[in-house]
């Protein structure tokens, strides 16, 4: 029958269980898929940010794999943490995920324990108990937490207490210093030679300086003096302060302790103004003395030239100075304050270092024979230029030196690290030493064989001022009342900490850092200063040739009891000219105070009312613009 339909006998199958079955077999394939490569892949990554974020670096893995004894890594971090700070939530994550790496690589000697603690719950009660810090998280008291604690087999504990999203740039080297610590539980020694009053200041009735106090609560302290022939082994740091009187036998032991891979903390300076002057009736001012660690650093290929220090126009702080009779507030060009603008955000010693306060300082010059590496850590800006350490000696006019800048449009290098190998400074060998009779004296560490060059890789800070450890050049008040304007504790501390590390922990950088500081204002503030002050101390300078000038005339005729017309004249002539110029000396002053408020007063201004004043109209704007919108939607409806 032509109008039958064929049937082939097969019943035609429902496309949805195709679609069904489809996502089925999917859901299995990736779970199976997610099961393999977990089995299989479990130790690889791949790591496609672009700086390397959850790579772990080659001399992290040194660290780890020279552990030789169990450390256990508690790790606490609130659920809240995750569930609520979105900000948080992701640091958390790689946190978790980089400590997991470590006990990986770590080969069984790191085991790590992940709690959630939460509130009135033994997880924190043993957070607290090692010093985790508890975050306030909402007006009833709720609190968080995000830190580590670690332990070693001699219960030698260490902790993270909260891992602050500022500071992510450095986790690896937080974590791995906090490894290398529990490793080595035994605290570190620093071997001091000074001579200035770092640990009993004559002016303060005897006591130490804040900078040494700070550094002894984390560090053992040894004072050393007198001759040295050698530096024990067991010295881990060797910190010179401004060393003035050295002789060639202690200069050797130091030349030693460097060959042999020690590391240093060097401070040295042009101008120390805080050396110890004469006390007394008949005291009379002296220059402070040079410092005597020259051969070493001719050896080394560093240079700190010794008359000259650094003056920088944008870092300059202000002070008192007298002008005309007048007490002024001015900027001195040699005493810096510097900002993030002047300080390496890329080294972990320096880049939670908001300012750094020194006083006259130098700075360091690297020949082109030095086989080091330098690391700038502070620095001037480009407005800058040296100045003679003898115009600064012994009284110091701020006005002139401001007067005569001349900005040389060159970073100078006020502190900076070294790295690599070193030469002797003693390649005849070792300086004889002899009795009050002339006779040789032959000590026990004249056997130990001489080092002619680095065994290891050297790694030095040199710092070109010895003002920065001074309590007056960063802290405000006395004794307990004391408050700091820069944190020059912290930079020390922070250096010796880091020196105390290994090779390996010292390599370590920061990643992804970016600063950029706002300094439009403050650079509009020194411009119109600058041309403020060489104004009026060109009238100063005329007024002072007016007032001789009238001397000299009524000086010149001792034997008339009368001036002549001529000489009268001449006087009302220098003492009209004379009113004029006070007079625009006067406006000149007023100038600069009148232009500085009306600066501040338009920043006010800016800040107080145009942030407002703009969301304001961009929200009328926006308000308009959906106006306008649902107008057109609705004509278009009834069209």
């Amino acid at each position: 029958m032509s109008g039958a339909k064929t049937s082939t006998g097969k019943k035609p199958v429902d496309r949805r269980l195709y679609s069904i079955g489809s996502i089925v077999l999917a859901i299995i394939l990736f779970l199976a898929v997610n099961i393999f490569s977990n089995a299989v892949f479990k130790t690889a990554r791949i790591d496609l940010t672009q700086e390397s974020l959850f790579t772990v670096s080659q001399a992290t893995k040194n660290i780890l794999g020279a552990l030789d004894e169990p450390i256990v890594l508690r790790l606490y971090i609130s659920k809240r943490v995750r569930d609520d700070i979105p900000a948080l939530s992701t640091y958390a994550d790689r946190v978790e995920e980089l400590l997991r790496q470590y006990e990986r690589l770590a080969g069984g000697n790191i085991r790590l324990e992940a709690f959630e603690p939460e509130q009135f719950s033994p997880e924190e009660d043993t957070a607290v108990g090692y010093g985790i810090q508890g975050i306030p998280a909402s007006a009833a008291g709720d609190v968080l937490y995000f830190g580590l604690a670690g332990t070693n087999s001699t219960d030698d504990e260490d902790i993270i207490p909260f891992f602050a999203p500022g500071r992510e740039a450095f986790l690896e080297y937080d974590l791995s210093k906090l490894i290398f610590n529990l490793s080595r539980p035994k605290k570190t020694l620093i071997g001091l030679i000074s001579s200035l009053p770092l640990t009993a200041d004559p002016q303060a009735r005897y006591a130490p300086w804040v900078v040494h106090e700070q550094a002894s609560q984390f560090f053992d302290m040894r004072i050393m003096g007198g001759e040295i022939n050698e530096i024990d082994e067991e010295v881990d740091i060797l910190m010179l302060v401004q060393p003035t009187s050295l002789d060639d036998r202690t200069l050797y032991a130091i030349d030693q302790y460097f060959l042999r891979g020690g590391p240093g903390l060097i401070f040295v300076d042009p101008h120390s103004e805080n050396f110890p002057q004469p006390q007394g009736r008949q005291r009379q001012y002296r220059p402070p003395p040079d410092h005597t660690l020259g051969p070493l650093f001719e050896a080394w290929g560093i240079d700190v030239p010794l008359d000259q220090v650094v003056g920088d126009r944008i870092a300059a702080q202000r002070v008192n100075a007298v002008s005309a009779g007048r007490r002024i507030v001015t900027e001195y060009l040699p005493w810096l304050s510097l900002g993030r603008a002047g300080i390496e955000a890329d080294d972990v010693v320096t880049a939670e270092i908001e300012r750094v306060t020194l006083l006259s300082p130098g700075h360091l010059v690297q020949r082109e024979d030095s086989t080091l590496e330098m690391t700038p850590l502070l620095f001037s800006s480009e407005q800058s230029m040296l100045i003679d350490v003898n115009d600064i000696r012994p009284l110091p006019n701020p006005l002139a030196l401001l007067t005569d800048f001349r900005a040389e449009n060159t970073n100078y290098v006020l502190a900076a690290r070294f790295s690599g190998s070193l030469k002797t400074a003693f390649p005849d060998g070792p300086p004889k030493r002899v009795n009050p009779r002339g006779e040789e004296v032959v000590e026990e560490s004249d056997s130990i064989p001489q080092l002619f060059e680095s065994r290891v890789p050297t790694n030095i800070i040199v710092v070109a001022d010895t003002d920065l450890l001074a309590d007056r050049t960063w802290l405000r008040g006395v004794g307990g009342t004391a408050v700091p304007i820069a944190q020059n504790g912290d930079f020390v501390v922070n250096a010796l900490d880091n020196l105390a590390g290994s090779a390996d922990l010292i390599a370590l950088r920061g990643r992804g850092l970016s600063n950029r500081p706002f300094g439009t204002v403050a650079e509009i503030r020194r411009d119109a200063e600058l041309e403020f002050r060489s104004k009026e101390r060109e009238l100063i300078e005329s007024l002072r040739e007016a007032e001789q000038r009238i001397v000299q005339l009524q000086q010149e005729d001792e034997g008339s009891a009368f001036l002549s017309t001529e000489q009268s004249d001449a006087i009302e002539s220098f003492r009209a000219d004379m009113l004029v110029k006070r007079a625009e000396l006067r406006e000149v002053q007023h100038a600069l105070v009148r232009d500085i408020d009306r600066l501040e007063s338009i920043l006010k201004v800016l800040n107080i009312g145009a942030i407002p004043l703009l969301i304001g109209l961009f929200a009328i704007g926006l308000a308009v613009m959906r106006r306008v919108r649902f107008s057109r939607r609705i004509r278009g409806l009834h069209a």
